[in-house]
């Protein structure tokens, strides 16, 4: 970062002669640029108009300075360090045309703060690529989980983003580095009326604690702070407590958002923050306005660093190293190659060094190899001596570089390494190397580092300890989750989690049970809200209590009932309302017997008004699917009734029933499956019609490649075949942006030619009797899902996405693997939703098969990983899977 300090030029002229010479001494701040004016000559010398030329001929070191028209300036960097003062020597030449010689004494001036520092442990990589936040040297990701009165348990995410062009002079930073961590202080005018809202709200709930703090998962080092200035206070902090220190800038706003960020690892890190009790904040997220109760409040932090030559947080300045040095991501300090030195590493610098090859002494290993290279700089060497840890040497003769080779390292190779060169004035230089190398390679382990290592879940091979296990395992190969009530480094750490909640074997965070919320569950629902996450609203009427885990109504008098909307009645008044509405029930009951009776008569006139109510439904939704359909699409795909003859019932589902039928066309009749509403009523309506829409815009949409044949092969390849089909037909429904929800293994239509079809029946709810369902979140609309397929942020935000469509498609793979087994977690048959997902969130899955090829178990494995972004797409499922198949059978030809 820039760094704006006052540069300031003292000019001493002492106007005694001496010898026929002037002295004349100066002062210049180490970081004045290039260009800097230092002192005049010509105003020294006294010369007036008469053209003068000047000339430095002695005492410029490295060429630091230059002379324009008799005025001295700053040629290149000066660094305080390597050269505090300069004695100049100026030819003067006048109009007499003899020179005169002025001495010039520069004092170079220490500028704290300057140069900055290069601190490997906050260095930057190089970008190539856009990074998810712009501009930004740090791809930072925000998520907020919180309680809202009105929905229950809400989750936003989403990446900062920088663009200097859109958010111009909105955000401004500046880095101080040292020996010990990198400091990034950074200042927001929020503009946007969604932002000065959230900014306004959470002012107002934290002026009696304005600063918010945030600790990094990496090391206790890395802290995140931040804290909201307003214009009413002169945007000083209110409190002892505030945490911005920097300057503040020029605004006209209301608010600033102040903070910092101490860095001290380059390693994606996860700041939590500490969130002070009773606070309540305005999120405005699509245009919706919720106020919400923070429960977390994490920044994901990923260094991706700035493009060649650029640095800063913005990667907005310009760097100035030379030579080949390494140019710092954060503050632009120039990290030298051996043998340069100064601020921009343009200054010569003699000396012997040793270099060793791997360049990271964390990948030397026990029986491993290792170069060590002596190479001279700027010096002319007459001999040049190594020096080994066991005290032999090797010599040479005139030599300016040379390396040594050590194979197999064992423990009597460790020591001192010394490189000793004698110049051709007599001169001795030296460099040292130690080499102490204890750790085994890895996969290794034992005093020899012969014994094999494997740990399981991501643990690492010590040489004494053997596997080293993350954080929630446990074991001798880390095969062992935490206890229950445990979690953390060695399971050392107990769960706080209340009401029967369990912790994530991780870091300890509460995976709630019903009716609960919070840091460990110890704060029940919201008043109107129960059940997991507060998800459900309370039906209770008349001032009557809901029960904040099952939703039970406690009435108060005189009410009573499921939903306390029955007033309760005396004994009295019972003995004259039950045989009034015992003749009530007779009479209806008579009427209903009419009426069926007449019904029946006339059923054959009412059902085309079924008929038209689902094509008014149809037709409803026409508008909707018209940038995806043609215009009159609903007519097109119309049929007679008469056309149609229906046979046997092959299944029922949940609001749809599902026959064998013959349909009549134009080339021949054609076994169809008919699918119709089970029961007469607008919510069975509703969904036949949701299923109808998109199923017809896949139709109209066939502009994919066709669907080939597959030589018939043995029968342990029919259903990876099968596999390869229906990856086909997820990768057509991505193409038209159409998340399928239910892919299984019982919405697969194998057609008469062998060729597997993705439908959707609608039987999941017959297909198995000991499958779990929960709930859709639907304004309207009352559907259950089978929770097994679910990908796990379609469990918790029940949102469905082509990304939760790849998951599900594991789960088929999974199916056919295991030749139609239900699929259970941990041979556990019934989960609840909440066991589920906290199963899934320790890194739990399907177990692979008997029998299964670890090829295709890995790609089910690759459809469950957790973050929805890194799934393979289905096109990709597909090579793979075609792979499979020639695996199993090298001699079958896969023609997709």
């Amino acid at each position: 970062m820039k760094f704006f300090v006052l540069l300031t030029v003292y000019v001493l002229v002492v106007s005694d002669r001496v010898q026929g010479t002037l002295q004349l001494s100066t002062k210049v701040p180490e970081n004045a640029h290039v260009g800097e004016t230092v002192t005049s000559v010509r105003s020294a010398k006294g010369e007036g108009r008469e053209e003068v030329i000047c000339k430095i001929v002695a005492g410029d070191k490295n060429r630091r300075f230059l002379v324009t028209d008799c005025v001295i300036q700053v040629a290149r960097p000066l660094d305080y360090s390597v050269d505090p003062s300069y004695n100049l020597t100026v030819n003067v030449t006048g109009s007499s045309g003899n020179p005169e010689q002025l001495y010039v004494d520069v004092q170079v001036q220490d500028v704290e703060g300057y140069p900055p520092v290069y601190n490997d442990t906050c260095e930057m990589p190089t970008r190539t690529a856009w990074g998810n936040s712009g501009d930004l040297n740090v791809d930072m990701k925000w998520t907020v989980k919180g309680m809202s009165m009105n929905i229950g348990e809400v989750f936003f995410s989403n990446h900062f983003y920088y663009n200097p062009n859109s958010v111009k002079d909105q955000v401004s930073t500046r880095v101080y580095s040292d020996n010990n961590n990198c400091l990034v202080q950074f200042v927001w005018k929020p503009m946007n009326g969604d932002d000065i809202t959230f900014i306004n709200s959470l002012w107002s709930t934290s002026i009696e604690r304005p600063c918010l703090n945030c600790s990094g998962s990496t090391d206790g080092a890395s802290v995140l702070q931040f804290e909201v200035l307003h214009s009413s206070t002169g945007f000083t902090p209110s409190s002892s407590g505030s945490c911005y220190t920097g300057p503040i800038p020029q605004t006209d706003r209301q608010f600033i958002f102040g903070g910092s960020l101490t860095i001290s690892s380059m390693k994606r890190n996860l700041f939590t923050c500490d969130l002070p009790d009773n606070i309540s904040v305005s999120l405005i997220p699509h245009g919706n306005g919720r106020d919400i109760i923070p429960l977390l409040v994490e920044f994901d932090a990923q260094p991706v660093g700035c493009p060649p030559n650029k640095y800063g947080v913005l990667c907005d300045q310009n760097c100035t190293c030379e030579n080949g040095a390494r140019c710092h991501g954060l503050n632009g300090a120039c990290k030298c190659q051996p043998g340069w030195q100064g601020v921009v590493c343009d200054i010569p610098y003699s000396t012997v060094v040793i270099i060793e090859t791997p360049g990271d002494s964390r990948r030397i290993y026990i029986s491993g190899t290792v170069t060590l290279h002596c190479k001279v700089f700027h010096l002319t060497a007459d001999r040049m001596m190594w020096t080994f840890p066991n005290k032999t040497e090797k010599w040479l003769q005139g030599a300016q570089e040379d390396r040594v080779r050590i194979q197999n390292i064992q423990s009597e190779h460790n020591g001192t390494y010394t490189c000793t060169v004698l110049t051709e004035d007599g001169a001795a230089i030296n460099a040292s190397y130690e080499l102490q190398t204890v750790a085994c390679p890895p996969g290794k382990t034992g005093e020899s580092c012969e014994e094999e290592c494997v740990c399981s879940h991501g643990g690492s091979c010590d040489r004494w300890a053997g596997c080293v296990c993350p954080p929630g395992w446990t074991g001798t190969t880390c095969q062992t989750s935490c206890p229950v009530g445990t979690y953390g480094q060695g399971c050392s750490r107990r769960c706080r989690c209340q009401h029967d909640a369990t912790c994530f074997l991780t870091d300890g965070r509460c995976n709630c049970t019903e009716g609960w919320f919070g840091s460990n569950c110890s704060r029940p629902c919201p008043a109107g809200r129960y059940g997991w996450k507060c998800w459900h609203a309370c039906a209770c009427k008349n001032n009557a209590k809901c029960n904040n885990v099952d939703g039970t109504c406690a009435c108060v008098p005189p009410w009573t009932g499921k939903f306390c909307d029955v007033i309760e009645t005396d004994t009295y008044t019972l003995q004259i309302v039950i045989p009034l509405v015992l003749t009530l029930l007779v009479a209806a009951l008579v009427l209903l017997i009419l009426y069926k009776r007449q019904k029946a008569k006339h059923g054959a006139q009412e059902e085309p008004l079924e008929e038209t109510r689902v094509l008014l439904e149809l037709r409803n939704m026409e508008d909707d699917l018209a940038q995806s359909l043609q215009p009159g699409w609903l007519n097109r795909w119309e049929r007679n009734a008469d056309d149609l003859t229906l046979n046997e019932l092959v299944g029922l589902g949940a609001s749809a029933q599902i026959r064998k039928g013959r349909l009549r066309t134009a080339d021949a009749d054609v076994t169809v499956a008919v699918k119709s509403v089970r029961i007469e009523d607008r919510r069975c309506y509703r969904a036949f019609c949701r299923e109808v829409a998109p199923l017809i815009a896949v139709h109209e949409n066939q502009g994919g490649r066709k669907t080939g044949d597959i030589p018939t092969s043995s029968s342990s390849l029919r259903f990876v075949r099968y596999a390869v089909q229906i990856s086909h037909a997820l990768d057509e429904l991505r193409r038209l942006r159409i998340a399928h929800g239910d892919v299984a293994a019982r919405n697969v239509l194998v057609s008469g030619d062998d060729v597997a079809k993705l439908a959707d029946f609608g039987l999941a709810h017959d297909v198995y009797t000991e499958t779990t369902y929960v709930s859709a979140v639907n304004n309207d609309v009352d559907e259950l899902q089978p929770m097994k397929w679910m990908a796990l942020e379609s469990l918790e935000s029940r949102e469905f996405t082509c990304e939760s469509d790849t998951w599900s498609f594991g789960v088929l793979l999974w199916e056919i693997a295991a030749f139609g087994e239900e699929p259970s977690y941990q041979r556990q048959r019934q989960l609840s939703c909440p066991k589920l997902v906290g199963l899934l969130r320790q890194g739990v899955r399907l177990d692979r098969p008997p029998g299964c090829p670890d090829k295709l178990y890995d790609v089910m494995k690759s459809c469950w990983r957790e973050e929805p972004s890194a799934r393979p797409e289905p096109a990709e499922l597909e090579q793979k899977l075609t792979e499979c198949c020639q695996e199993l059978d090298p001699l079958l030809a896969v023609d997709i």
